[in-house]
């Protein structure tokens, strides 16, 4: 097989049957997917290696010729969509089940420890663009919307720009003003607890389990090009974000695990990534 190549992201030839190389060597993540995606129209597997998959490759790699490689498929989505959709009802009505009590302490905990609401609620962009509306524990001091949004926004402007970075280990990190989270707030954001009413939202068909992280209105905007493949899917609880990236990653590189998680989404993907995130929970990595 041939196809059209450059110096930064180029196509090996066919080595063994259907299987195709694709190695990034400067981040282009715009070329890259653009590949892989020519090559899935005419079938076959893609292997790829980018720097923006460098965390994957240490973990999820396969050792060929001497380097890790990342394997692509292009999944059916229409085949199995149904399945996803009875999983996740079966899963979250069990974990509503199981968690009320927690639900219930928490509702008091938040009340008793700060002056706001119980639950921190706003729009978020979903498949397809589709906003929704999405509830949090609040983890953070009260302010007016007005102040919120221009912090925000310019926070995440820096994140994107890669100026929000750790002094000491050069990792950027989230999107997040330490002076107003709560006391509660601080072990309900490390252990993700917070996160725990967005479980209406998978029963409500608006997110899945498992997928991308949802993103804010303003966020989306910068979500073009080849990051826009993050909303072919629906939102979920947990991701491969929230597993091998978190805080640790920057805007780019997140945008790649996102774009990797809709080519390699699957039952057993899943399932895998839900039991890491029970690992990344309980010992709070990466979170703020």
């Amino acid at each position: 097989m041939s196809i059209e190549t450059s110096e930064e992201c180029e196509l090996t030839k066919e080595l063994t049957g259907n299987r195709n190389y694709i190695e990034d060597t400067t981040g282009n993540g715009e070329e890259l997917w653009q590949n892989v995606d020519r090559v899935l129209e005419r079938g076959g597997q893609v292997w790829v290696r980018s720097p923006l998959l460098e965390g994957l490759l240490d973990q999820l790699g396969v050792s060929i010729g001497g380097q890790r490689w990342l394997l692509i498929e292009k999944y059916p989505e229409e085949r199995y969509g149904l399945f996803f959709r009875l999983r996740d009802i079966v899963f979250t009505l069990l974990a509503l089940i199981f968690l009320s009590p927690l639900f219930i302490s928490l509702v008091i905990l938040v009340k008793a420890t700060s002056s706001g609401p119980v639950f921190y609620k706003t729009h978020v962009i979903g498949k397809g663009k589709r906003r929704f509306v999405w509830r949090k524990f609040r983890s953070m001091q009260v302010v007016s919307d007005t102040d919120d949004f221009e912090r925000r926004y310019k926070e995440f402007c820096d994140y994107v720009e890669g100026k929000r970075n750790s002094s000491s280990t050069n990792a950027p990190v989230k999107v997040i003003d330490e002076e107003r989270v709560t006391p509660i707030g601080r072990f309900l954001r490390k252990y993700s607890i917070d996160e725990l009413p967005q479980l209406w939202n998978v029963l409500a068909g608006q997110m899945c389990l498992v997928g991308p992280r949802p993103c804010l209105p303003y966020e989306a905007a910068y979500f073009s090009g080849w990051r826009e493949g993050r909303f072919k899917v629906k939102p979920g609880l947990t991701g491969i974000w929230q597993v091998f990236g978190r805080g640790r990653v920057g805007f780019d590189e997140a945008a790649a695990l996102d774009r990797y998680y809709v080519y390699r989404r699957s039952f057993l993907f899943d399932l895998y990534l839900m039991i890491k995130t029970i690992g990344v929970v309980l010992t709070g990595a990466g979170a703020k």
